[in-house]
């Protein structure tokens, strides 16, 4: 895939704006991600701030969202990078690709990247994002880790397996969730044979129910998908492989598959869509607080002065995030921060009024799939049965138009919903339940959407 016509990110007008700079904070982003990307729009542009965003990746952002839709070849790499070298330097925004950053001074608030770069920095985030996680089992781990297993997170691994489809024919994708699905619509549509291999007899079972599982399974089988439910891998198993040029020994290549009920899924490439787990190795050794993430209080703040994090590397009263609406709401909060304290920096002496303080709170969110042909979209609570709530479930179910709807009430108010095929209404059934809305005057006619409600 050609990077070439978008390295000059790296080298953004330095001339233009470093007498500008000078005058400024040094505002230092670590990871190049969406957290980053939306933190840069909620930004003033006319901010106290210089702000660099340091890169471990040798290309501009680009938007991860869309990766499936990349793999599946109905989007391109132009298309999922937004930004060009104009946009950042309005923000006062340089970017350092290739720079991976190894150490954190924060005593002397200063940067040490893997090229030798050193970067000071007033006030430094942590915007690392997160990784695949792989589960430890034969085939996985090092020293013997098998080739063609993978997870799905980057855009070097869109490459990987756009570069492969036409060499391998069969390929294993282990987790039915959102990214897991994605991924095998795009490799089916390479011309792989794919297997979607889930633990749970529910597909998206965080996110959907039994009746719109079966509906989805119907949807993919229709696709040439194979379903493999209620099992999980234990093992992978590799088949030697001699050396290529260049290489100085034969390596072991993946070629099944084994699951807990003995059996064995044939696979030339297998793909991990198994949870994802925050990169904090940085911020660990850096002295910051770690547990499941980097932890931050409802300012974004870690537990270093000057630091803060934000995205899937953070972690907010025991929750980690993997989905973009919390992630929306961080920046903005985090800008917010950022902002106040450039005006008013935080002292001893002079603080910062809480009142004035911007505040993370958790919310409700919606979660869709993003494949084209096939609309699911979720919200709240999914199954009445897995809540303390007392719930009204209302249905709608046409097997012959592949439609399904579910409505949940509590005390007069939309708490959760999961959408099938007909997602129309979807928005206004989300705004119901963030807003708390009392629906007791169109309850009847509910599930049959907004049109049905307003008249």
């Amino acid at each position: 895939m050609p990077y070439a016509p978008f390295l000059f990110v790296r080298l953004i007008n330095m001339s233009n704006i470093q007498g500008n700079r000078m005058t400024k904070k040094q505002l230092v982003i670590i990871g190049n991600g969406l957290a980053t990307m939306q933190l840069l729009k909620e930004l003033d542009h006319q901010s106290d701030y210089a702000v660099t965003v340091l890169s471990a990746e040798n290309v501009p952002h680009y938007n991860r969202i869309m990766l499936s839709s990349l793999l599946a070849q109905e989007t391109d790499l132009q298309s999922i990078t937004p930004c060009d070298d104009a946009w950042y330097q309005e923000r006062n925004v340089r970017v350092l690709l290739n720079h991976r950053v190894i150490k954190v001074d924060s005593q002397n608030h200063s940067l040490s990247c893997e090229n030798g770069a050193q970067i000071p920095y007033d006030k430094l985030i942590f915007a690392t994002g997160s990784r695949a996680f792989i589960p430890p089992m034969p085939g996985t781990q090092m020293p013997d880790v098998l080739d063609g297993v993978m997870g799905f997170r980057k855009l070097i691994d869109v490459d990987f397996m756009q570069e492969v489809t036409s060499l391998y024919k069969q390929a294993v994708v282990i987790g039915a969730g959102l990214l897991g699905i994605e991924a095998a619509v795009g490799l089916a549509k390479q011309g792989m044979d794919v297997t979607l291999l889930h633990r749970r007899d529910v597909l998206m079972n965080r996110q959907i129910d039994r009746q719109a599982s079966e509906l989805l399974i119907k949807e993919l089988e229709g696709r040439g998908i194979k379903i493999a439910t209620g099992h999980g891998p234990v093992a992978l198993v590799g088949t030697p492989v001699s050396p290529s040029h260049g290489q100085e020994s034969a390596s072991s290549k993946v070629c099944a598959v084994t699951l807990d009920n003995g059996d064995k899924l044939p696979a030339d490439l297998v793909i991990f869509a198994t949870g994802i787990v925050p990169c904090t190795p940085l911020a660990q050794a850096s002295g910051l607080m770690v547990q499941k993430g980097i932890c931050v209080d409802a300012q974004l703040q870690t537990s270093q002065p000057d630091i803060h994090a934000l995205g899937e590397c953070c972690e907010f009263e025991g929750n980690t995030y993997g989905l973009v609406a919390p992630i929306w709401n961080q920046a903005r909060v985090l800008a917010a921060q950022l902002l106040l304290l450039a005006k008013e920096p935080l002292t001893e002496d002079a603080p910062i009024d809480d009142a004035d303080r911007p505040v993370y709170q958790e919310e409700s969110f919606a979660t869709k799939l993003k494949v084209s042909g096939i609309d699911v979209h979720s919200m709240g609570i999914i199954n009445a049965e897995e809540t303390e709530l007392d719930c009204e479930v209302l249905e709608f179910n046409d097997l012959e138009r592949s439609v399904y709807k579910k409505i949940l009430i509590s005390n007069h108010k939309v708490v959760g919903a999961v959408l099938y095929g007909d997602v129309a209404d979807s928005q206004w059934y989300f705004e119901l339940l963030q807003q708390e809305l009392n629906i007791e005057a169109f309850r009847q006619n509910l599930i049959f959407g907004k049109a049905f409600c307003d008249s």
